[in-house]
């Protein structure tokens, strides 16, 4: 199989990975936070190892404003439920995931305003728009790369706009973290992210990573429940970051994140990005040379997070898809990547594109063997 579906789920992931997980589940076991045995407490030393070394990774002083998820949709989830009230508005971009897009659908419908702020046919994001759309806005919640062209937006730029304004200003980092730097020097107030990705850890992971300027306590938990602290009291403790932590916490997932955030510090952000262009940028122009086919990708020289989207002239976009999965396994995406406010902006709605995403661990062989299918498509 060739594998190249990494920005929904980046695969192989590393030997340490595979390793930190399977080791907390044969060695450890226990749930952190709940007991003093030794295996209890080995637990919460991988939390509060993950916790700090994701501190590290964003740039954050305090890991304690590190609050761990089930994903980055539901990190998304807590902020915008929790910290809007009937009669906010928010803004965001025509360039966001449904991470984002659905729970602003149901936020409408709770006397809540949503402005989507235009985006050219690259999915970059209109400064002055925004600029103008912003003031009175409660929270802007603006996706860091794209995934569905892997356009990367502006963040400080954005983030003093957001400032000048006193809106907060949530980055989605589902897709760069990872592969291009984000972090709280942005000017971020809240940066999301998931473990799955590009920082090579196992679904199920991911979180929140606020700002030390940042009031949590305007935002409202999304949950309460369990959480091995104030085990007396009814109520959901108010301290970072039991606040937003209920339930049993993925051990086995946590330590799988930790050492992929290792692996990542080992190799280096440089080192994976330059691979990764190297990789996409081979494959992007073979496709841009195939008579009919068209790439959906920011210009040559801006920043990318290697994915590559594109269609076939008067070829459906699943069928192309099916063909290189059933004839020459080729793992990849088709349609709207639940995504179709980005499609709708880059004008490929109602069909949607076939996505291509090489990960760090993708060969130059694996590409041309790709390129060779893809050439070899006939509707």
């Amino acid at each position: 199989m060739i594998y190249l579906d990494n920005a929904s789920t980046s695969w192989p992931k590393p030997d340490s990975v595979v390793e930190a997980v399977s080791g907390y589940i044969r060695n450890v076991g226990a749930s952190p936070a709940r007991g003093n045995c030794t295996a209890a407490l080995e637990a919460m030393g991988v939390v509060l190892d993950c916790r700090e070394a994701i501190a590290e990774f964003f740039g954050s002083s305090n890991p304690m404003n590190v609050v761990f998820t089930h994903n980055v949709t539901w990190g998304i989830n807590t902020v915008l439920h929790g910290i809007t009230d009937p009669g906010d508005r928010v803004i965001t971009s025509t360039m966001e995931h449904n991470a984002v897009t659905r729970p602003l659908s149901d936020l409408k419908t709770r006397g809540i305003e949503v402005t989507y702020c235009p985006c050219n046919h690259l999915g970059v994001l209109d400064l002055d728009a925004f600029e103008k759309s912003v003031p009175g806005c409660r929270i802007a919640v603006i996706n860091h790369g794209s995934n569905v062209t892997g356009t990367v937006q502006d963040i400080p730029a954005i983030s003093r706009i957001c400032r000048e304004a006193g809106t907060v200003l949530m980055v989605d980092a589902a897709q760069s973290a990872g592969i291009v730097p984000v972090g709280m020097d942005s000017g971020a107030d809240i940066i999301a992210f998931t473990g799955h990705k590009g920082l090579l850890g196992v679904p199920g992971t991911g979180g929140l990573v606020f700002a030390d300027r940042f009031d949590t306590s305007t935002v409202k938990p999304l949950a309460q429940g369990g959480t091995g602290s104030l085990s007396e009291e009814t109520r959901q403790p108010d301290f970072m970051p039991d606040r937003f932590e209920a339930g049993t916490m993925n051990g086995p997932g946590l330590a799988g994140l930790l050492a992929g955030v290792g692996y990542l510090r080992e190799l280096g952000l440089d080192t994976v990005y330059e691979r990764k262009m190297k990789i996409a940028g081979t494959l992007a122009r073979g496709i841009m040379e195939i008579p009919g086919a068209r790439v959906f990708k920011p210009e040559w020289g801006q920043r990318w997070t290697a994915v590559v989207s594109f269609t076939l002239k008067n070829s459906c976009t699943a069928s192309v898809a099916h063909y290189l999965a059933v004839e020459h396994d080729i793992c990849c995406r088709h349609g709207f990547h639940c995504a179709s406010c980005a499609h709708r902006t880059i004008g490929t709605f109602p069909g949607g594109t076939v996505r291509l995403s090489p990960g760090i661990f993708t060969t130059m062989e694996e590409i041309e063997k790709t390129l060779e299918a893809v050439r070899s498509y006939r509707e």
